[in-house]
Formats: structure tokens, C-alpha cells, sequence
């Protein structure tokens, strides 16, 4: 599955679940339907390094294909581009 040790895996791992109570933390911060957009590219940002550690790590392509790595890292970061994009309109529309 992976080149990575035990230990490294765990590190991985509490770095991920860390991220997940950022968002969490982040999320209660904003209890406001309208969420202030650098509260959105903030969540945004930890999804896609969350994945990145995923694909990564526990999927074992730290050192694999190049191509897979980068398309796999590529296809999240495309849609939190999109969804960021999609909020940026939103927010503009909102303000104008």
C-alpha cells in the first residue's frame, strides 16, 4: 500500500484529524448563512490539503507515477477552484 512506516502513517493521520477540527472550529465561527468568503476559501484550502495527504500517504503515491500524483492532486484542487470561483461571484452579487 505504502513505503511510509507506522509511525509516519499515525503523524499523518493526527495532522488529518487536526485539519478536520480546524474545519470544525472554522464552521462555528461562521454561523451565518452568507459565510464571509475568506471563510470559504479557508475551508476550501484545508479540503485540498487534506487530500493531498491522502494521496499522498495512504495512497501511497509519495513515491509513485508522477502523472497520478499530480492528476490526483489536480482533480480536487480543480473543483475547489471552482467552488471558490462560485463564491467570489456570490459575494460580488452580495455586495453589488
Amino acid at each position: 500500500m505504502t513505503d511510509r512506516t507506522p509511525r509516519q502513517l499515525t503523524k499523518t493521520w493526527i495532522i488529518l484529524v487536526l485539519m478536520v477540527l480546524a474545519g470544525l472550529l472554522l464552521s462555528l465561527k461562521v454561523q451565518d448563512t452568507a459565510a464571509p468568503l475568506v471563510f470559504t476559501l479557508g475551508f476550501l484550502m484545508l479540503a485540498v490539503l487534506k487530500a493531498r495527504l491522502v494521496v499522498l500517504d495512504f495512497l501511497g503515491l509519495r513515491s509513485g507515477p508522477r502523472v497520478l500524483r499530480v492528476g490526483l492532486i489536480v482533480w480536487p484542487l480543480f473543483f475547489a477552484l471552482a467552488a471558490a470561483a462560485k463564491a467570489l461571484i456570490a459575494s460580488i452579487s452580495l455586495v453589488g
